[in-house]
């Protein structure tokens, strides 16, 4: 009697990456030294040729990941936006008194298109992103952004008028109404950036697509909030605890005061120095402190969390970063970009890359050639 057909099973390939600090540090050198002697006019060079480093060395299956992107339409592009976006601007300008209002107005509205912009560049990452020479993409539409992070933008935007409404109220010296709005708007930004970059992830998860292949898992994952709210939390407790701290002891010692964020432009020399002394370090080390605790303390959730959501009947994902291990790890890589300056950020990101794509693994129900078609010769 002739036995059944054995049902195809799934093959478990680690995610490898191969990159390694020296190489890096090389070509992070190279892009650095451009960007500085361009004024930034380098950059779509440089992302483009970060983005295909990084996909070369990272390998599932053994196939690499391809990247393919064009920095000369991207810089044509960034050159088209900042003509009509200085031609705007100048037009406001020419409103008389209506001139800031006009500006406040092309600020809210370009806060409102945020949902937009960003699956905007998400969508240009994946179609641009290949493996085995299968493009990916995005399947979604301009109401499905709004849905995903509609409620955040608004957060978002909210707490950033309420920031500049703060340095509006220490221009005029209403110190006090400029400490709590400031205070606000902080606390605001807190809140909204976890929450707007979660929906987003969640967003890029439920509407990626790779080839034929889509996800077919529910994603009910972006019901759970403490992922996003424990952030906004070690957020606020960072900048309250430390960064706030740190700036009125700078301010104590440099003389620094409030209403010269204000009238900046018109400050006398000795005033200048002193507020950068003040501005500098504490955007160093707060982004610094952002970037060791609640960011790669979010990233590594939703990294576990969505990708075990995320598959398709003949495709599926793992992924086990150790948390606690993993903030450790970061924590101290940026004690040390904070003592060198930056210098050690190149050897941070390998090291860190390394370790989350290396807790990734993909599943593939048969043979890898069953997936998808072989890649064109």
């Amino acid at each position: 009697m002739q036995q059944p057909p054995t049902p195809p099973t799934f093959v478990r390939y680690p995610v490898t990456f191969t990159g390694t600090g020296p190489q890096y540090r090389r070509l992070w050198t190279r892009n650095t030294l451009l960007l500085l002697l361009t004024l930034g006019l380098y950059y779509p060079w440089a992302m483009v040729s970060k983005f295909k480093y990084f996909y070369s060395h990272t390998l599932i299956a053994g196939h690499p990941l391809g990247y393919h992107a064009n920095a000369a339409q991207l810089f044509a592009g960034n050159v088209i936006a900042t003509i009509v976006l200085n031609a705007v601007y100048y037009g406001i300008s020419k409103t008389g008194d209506y001139a800031v209002v006009g500006a406040a107005a092309l600020q809210i509205l370009t806060a409102a298109l945020t949902p937009l912009l960003l699956q905007g560049f998400l969508q240009f990452q994946l179609m641009h992103t290949s493996w085995r020479g299968q493009r990916m993409g995005l399947n979604a539409s301009p109401a499905d952004a709004y849905k995903s992070m509609g409620a955040p933008t608004l957060v978002y935007t909210v707490s950033g008028i309420v920031a500049v409404w703060a340095v509006l109220a220490a221009q005029a010296g209403q110190i006090e109404r400029a400490c709590w709005l400031g205070l606000a708007g902080t606390a605001g930004l807190c809140i909204g950036l976890p929450f707007l970059y979660y929906r987003y992830k969640c967003h890029q998860h439920r509407h990626a697509v790779f080839g034929p292949l889509r996800n077919e898992q529910p994603l009910a994952f972006n019901a759970d909030s403490t992922v996003w709210t424990r952030t906004a939390l070690i957020a606020i407790l960072a900048v309250f605890g430390l960064v706030l701290p740190l700036a009125v002891a700078l301010s104590s010692q440099t003389g620094f005061d409030i209403r010269d964020l204000g009238r900046f432009s018109r400050l006398s020399q000795s005033h200048v120095l002193s507020t950068l002394m003040v501005v500098g370090p504490v955007l160093f080390i707060g982004t610094a402190l952002m970037m060791a605790l609640p960011y790669p303390y979010l990233s590594v959730q939703l990294q576990n969390r969505l990708w075990s959501q995320t598959g398709h009947r003949q495709l599926r994902f793992e992924s086990q970063v150790p948390v606690v291990p993993h903030l450790k790890l970061t924590a101290r890589h940026w004690g040390l970009i904070v003592c060198t300056l930056g210098l050690y950020y190149p050897q941070a990101l390998i090291i860190e890359t390394r370790a989350r794509l290396q807790a990734v693994s993909v599943l593939i129900m048969g043979d890898v050639a069953d997936l998808l078609p072989d890649p064109p010769s």
